[in-house]
């Protein structure tokens, strides 16, 4: 699961939302010329504001999607999600840095730490609304089972 904070929203919102995402790692992995592809499935909530026309109203905008990651060089990490952000389609991504040769094999933790960015976009992220879209620093804990 991963934990945002909010650095940057689209207009939609009046303040950056906050929540949570988890991410679901599938056994279907291959290789992309020099790069590890992981099929995944991503969901999220979040919480934040928008200025609607009766002044500042909730907005809790949710994501689900179907994608993946790739890794190079066991420390860049970057993935991404297609699916429903808000209320209309859109995508999830994530890029940063992976923890997971110093936790993994080095201190042979069950864990690794990704520390990157995360970024939402939406074509309807409010019922009949604009597209829009929110970035967020993040810090990832991934798990092995």
């Amino acid at each position: 699961g991963a934990a945002s904070v909010g650095i940057a929203a689209g207009e939609t919102f009046s303040n950056v939302p906050t929540g949570g995402t988890i991410v679901i790692s599938t056994p279907i992995s291959f290789k992309l010329g020099p790069f590890d592809y992981t099929v995944s499935i991503g969901f999220g909530g979040y919480s934040g504001t928008f200025e609607g026309e009766e002044g500042e109203l909730a907005f809790d905008p949710s994501f689900v999607g179907i994608g993946g990651n790739l890794t190079l060089a066991d420390l860049i990490f970057a993935e991404g999600h297609i699916g429903t952000v808000g209320e209309g389609p859109g995508f999830r991504g994530f890029a940063g840095i992976t923890l997971e040769k110093l936790m993994k094999n080095n201190l042979s933790l069950p864990f690794n730490i990704l520390i990157g960015s995360e970024a939402f976009y939406s074509t309807e992220m409010t019922p009949g609304g604009a597209p829009s879209g929110w970035a967020s620093l993040g810090v990832r804990l991934d798990f092995s089972f």
